[in-house]
């Protein structure tokens, strides 16, 4: 469907949020060898999941958007942030999504509220049950699924 979108501000940050209900983010940087190797990964998932006005993905380079990266607190890479609304409200996976282990990070309530580290399977874990919920709320395009 559609590459990982390029984010190099928070402008661009707030339009493509404007657009989609969820965006998942990866926060990568050049100099760092765990987000060159799940980087093929993530744009996988981005071409079958973007579901435009639902889901879409976008990459920040930390180097180069050092304000999206201080807007979330993200200080280590590959982190994984999943913005509902525009917020990192995080998202409540169902029992079925096997997303956990040390580097997924969760709310008071359970919510997942971001992933750091290069572990394939909580990313897709997680990519797979946002664009779960999206179609489950009819969002965008999740709505003629």
């Amino acid at each position: 469907m559609a590459d990982p979108h390029h984010i190099a501000s928070v402008a661009d940050l707030d339009a493509l949020a404007a657009a989609n209900k969820y965006l998942i983010l990866d926060f990568w940087a050049e100099w760092c060898p765990p987000c060159k190797a799940i980087a093929p990964l993530f744009a996988k998932l981005s071409a079958e999941l973007a579901l435009p006005g639902a889901v879409a993905f976008g990459k920040v380079d930390v180097d180069e958007a050092p304000d999206v990266a201080a807007k979330f607190g993200v200080t280590a890479m590959p982190t994984f942030i999943v913005l509902t609304d525009g917020e990192a409200k995080g998202v409540r996976v169902g029992a079925g999504a096997a997303v956990a282990g040390g580097g997924v990070v969760t709310g008071d309530e359970g919510e997942v509220r971001l992933i750091r580290g290069a572990d394939p399977r909580n990313l897709v874990a997680l990519a797979h049950e946002v664009v779960r919920l999206a179609k489950e709320e009819g969002v965008g395009a999740a709505a003629a699924e």
